[in-house]
């Protein structure tokens, strides 16, 4: 878990220069190009349903629903607030730091602060890294469902801020680097200190 966390944070400071140099500019619009060619009216709903998931309030909803479950408040959300709380101001920085303007023209939605990283990216991986790996160590049995159910959550997410026009695709890596990263590390040091 270490080495997998820490290997996704060198990926991060490895794209986040790539970012900083304008090396990714070119191939991150061509894939945008790509991506609004299938847009449509259904899948623009769903996308925009995946993004307000992403916002505060889609956060606030979806732990509501977590401290339901049986053993999630220790073993998921405690680790979950952590790192959240980590990562948010982390990508809040990181856009001051890098300053990175969002993409300019078709755009369905419209924001306001610095691209570089993707806060719903980061925010929705941080998120459900926790909840598959608390979820699976409290449920055995039940690991596969919890992977695919967080890389659909979280892959959707970012997707959507990519569909809508307000992100890169290398804005989202980015933040599913950095969010899964320090997920992953906090749960290594909370298991290995006995802590959860």
């Amino acid at each position: 878990m270490l080495k997998a966390g820490l290997l996704l944070l060198a990926l991060f400071i490895g794209l986040a220069l790539l970012v900083q140099l304008k090396k990714l500019q070119s191939f991150d619009e061509g894939i945008a190009q790509k991506i609004f060619k299938t847009r449509s009216k259904s899948k623009t709903q769903l996308m925009l349903f995946f993004t307000a998931l992403g916002r505060p309030r889609g956060f606030i909803v979806i732990i509501f629903l977590l401290a339901f479950v049986p053993g999630f408040r220790t073993s998921v959300l405690l680790p979950a607030g952590i790192a959240l709380g980590f990562v948010w101001v982390s990508a809040y920085l990181l856009k001051r730091l890098i300053k990175r303007p969002r993409p300019k023209g078709q755009r369905l939605v419209e924001e306001r602060d610095h691209s570089f990283p993707s806060y719903h990216a980061t925010c929705s991986s941080t998120l459900f890294c926790c909840v598959a790996l608390g979820g699976s160590s409290l449920y055995p049995l039940l690991t596969g469902l919890f992977m695919a159910i967080s890389l659909v959550m979280a892959g959707m997410i970012g997707y959507s801020r990519i569909y809508l026009g307000i992100h890169y695709l290398s804005d989202v890596l980015g933040g599913w680097f950095l969010g899964t990263g320090f997920a992953l590390i906090l749960q290594w040091f909370l298991t290995t200190n006995s802590i959860l």
